[in-house]
């Protein structure tokens, strides 16, 4: 059964290193196509013959002119290859890691000498690597991805505007139920004899 799942992002950038502390982000994906079997590449459009899927990328991290105000990243900031990228990588239906460059200047990003930041896999798990202030400053930081537990949500959709159907006045008792009653009954017999004189 296919569902859209959501996970949470943590960085955390190397204390000692500039820009150290836990910085946090966003995904969310449809898991229609995957096999959950093995290792699998999604993207937004599933091009270059990886899975499609993709919804959502946001992360938030330092601004690269100052490195001081964070800011939010989105999958639309992917380098050049938007929307090929970025791309989720699973292990047996388990989100594992992305393949996220955000690279302003074309040149590379931090793996170039220029701003950027760049998520990718390394020997001890999911790294990630970033310069600020025309390069000149930059840090590393391990990646963990976590997705949230699925919530319950009842399927009936709730109308905002509902309509309120017309009050109907209660009988206050079954004794004047029995005078209402008598009352319609003694003014039926009025015009029947009204009728009858006439």
């Amino acid at each position: 059964m296919a569902a859209t799942l959501t996970g949470t992002i943590k960085v955390e950038v190397i204390p000692g290193s500039f820009g150290a502390g836990i910085y946090t982000g966003d995904f969310s994906y449809d898991d229609t196509h995957l096999t959950k079997i093995g290792s699998e590449f999604m993207t937004i459009n599933g091009g270059n013959g990886d899975i499609p899927g993709l919804l959502s990328l946001n992360f938030r991290f330092l601004d690269f002119a100052t490195g001081l105000t964070p800011v939010i990243y989105t999958a639309r900031d992917h380098s050049i290859l938007f929307p090929n990228g970025p791309g989720l990588s699973f292990e047996n239906g388990i989100p594992t890691a992305f393949a996220f460059l955000v690279d302003p200047g074309n040149n590379g990003g931090p793996l170039g000498g220029g701003n950027g930041f760049a998520f990718g896999m390394g020997a001890t798990g999911e790294g990630f690597l970033f310069a600020v202030q025309n390069g000149t400053i930059g840090g590393e930081g391990l990646v963990t991805l976590e997705l949230d537990k699925p919530t319950s949500v009842d399927p009936t959709p709730v109308d905002p505007n509902p309509i309120e159907p017309p009050s109907v006045p209660e009988n206050s008792s079954p004794f004047a139920s029995l005078l209402a009653a008598l009352g319609l009954g003694a003014a039926y017999l009025r015009s029947k004899l009204r009728t009858a004189n006439n």
